[in-house]
């Protein structure tokens, strides 16, 4: 089913309505009823994991279910799961937050949010007022987060993000969803530039050296970087997708992990897709641009399982370490699970009962960038000759990029954070 599709008038009811009951039967005699399969059973059993899961705030028990099968199943069960995994299931704190003073990316944001849900019909008076109002509760749960925690920079992908947690919880549960995913998982990429998630990223040239030394000898000789994935992360995929039940399911499982997982996932898709692009011409903009398409037709279970596999190998401090290249102190993937900046009782990984206070966080935000002692720029790794090349045909891989991935993506690399960023990494 496409994100149109869901999108259209009652996608909550619809949606819930076709999962309400876990045998998949309504009413009727036994004798219309169609006898249960294997597949039906294993669904049961999985529901009822499922609630007991949720009912006794197990996270290891979510997490496990999250990598396997079909995840937490339905939209009822997401809204129900979400919550629980982003805390957000009890009132969060009361701050006093001031409206009156615009934020500095409004003006971004309201562009934003009139580009989306462009794909809704709007023939109908009452079509073009539906339209208009999920607009509005798009710019609420944006606007909600920024004006929360001013230090945040809004980024254009943030939107898909904020979309999707919409489709599933409705407004309120996606304002506080918003604010959770954006200061423990979306936070590097909500910083004054981009820098940060892009030295993310460069984490995935270590995995595949590791795990595909022949596909990374294949970037290295076609002098490819490892920023193509960049709408992947910053967005989970919302961007990248039409099925949005493939992007529900992939949010069931990132929604439990610390936030490198997205670059994980990321290196699992281009290693599934290690036959077609070994066959690709070794030449910069085109192996480039073969990777930039994301596989429409990718099997989801396949990439989660393998991701969760070089995550459970190579956890994220491992991997810095393997690769001698590590991010900031501060940063959302070496805070995660800080005291103070965790989600859960780490004593036994329970759900707290308590809203999440938000302030060590935002002192954080207040802190200049930490780099561990003697450590290089994540980019200093990479060949010179590699980085000119990368400057040289940036304007051919954006032309490319908004073909295959999309005007978003194209806005996002052309944003004035991603030329600050340029600008001071001597790419430009």
């Amino acid at each position: 089913m496409t994100r149109a599709r869901q999108l259209h008038a009652g996608f909550h009811s619809s949606r819930s309505s076709s999962h309400s009951s876990p045998g998949g039967g309504g009413g009727g005699s036994l004798r219309h009823r169609r006898p249960k399969t294997k597949d039906s059973l294993d669904k049961e059993k999985r529901i009822r994991r499922l609630d007991e899961a949720i009912v006794t705030g197990n996270i290891e028990e979510l997490r496990k279910l999250s990598v396997t099968g079909p995840g937490f199943v339905t939209d009822g069960i997401r809204r129900r799961a979400w919550p629980l995994l982003l805390r957000t299931h009890v009132p969060r704190r009361q701050t006093t937050v001031d409206t009156s003073v615009p934020h500095k990316d409004g003006d971004q944001v309201r562009l934003d949010v009139i580009r989306s849900f462009t794909h809704l019909s709007s023939e109908t008076k009452s079509q073009q007022v539906y339209k208009k109002q999920k607009q509005e509760e798009l710019l609420h749960v944006i606007l909600d987060v920024l004006q929360r925690h001013p230090k945040l920079s809004y980024y254009q992908g943030f939107h898909d993000v904020c979309t999707c947690l919409i489709i599933v919880l409705g407004k309120e549960a996606a304002t506080l969803a918003a604010e959770t995913l954006a200061m423990f998982f979306f936070r590097d990429c909500m910083l004054e530039n981009l820098e940060p998630v892009l030295e993310q990223l460069s984490l995935m040239t270590a995995l595949l050296k590791l795990e595909d030394p022949e596909v990374q000898e294949f970037l290295d000789r076609s002098e490819t970087l490892p920023f193509f994935p960049l709408s992947w992360v910053i967005t989970w995929c919302a961007h990248d997708l039409q099925d949005f039940d493939k992007i529900a399911r992939l949010y069931d499982f990132l929604i439990c992990f610390n936030p490198l997982m997205s670059v994980y996932m990321a290196a699992a898709v281009v290693m599934s897709r290690r036959e077609e692009l070994l066959e690709v011409e070794c030449d910069n903009a085109m192996v480039h641009t073969f990777l930039t398409k994301f596989p429409k037709n990718v099997d989801v279970e396949l990439i989660i399982s393998h991701a969760h596999q070089l995550y459970t190998t190579y956890p994220p401090e491992t991997l810095q370490k393997r690769s001698e290249n590590w991010l900031d102190e501060n940063s959302c993937v070496n805070t995660f699970s800080q005291p103070r900046m965790y989600l859960y009782d780490s004593s036994d990984e329970k759900i707290s009962s308590t809203p999440i206070d938000f302030t060590p966080i935002d002192e954080l935000l207040n802190k200049p960038r930490i780099k561990r002692e003697k450590d290089a720029s994540a980019l200093s790794k990479y060949p010179s000759n590699s980085l000119h090349l990368y400057r040289r045909n940036m304007a051919t891989m954006l032309a490319f990029s908004a073909a295959s991935v999309g005007t978003a993506a194209l806005l996002l690399l052309n944003s004035a954070m991603f030329r600050e960023w340029l600008a001071n990494s001597g790419l430009r």
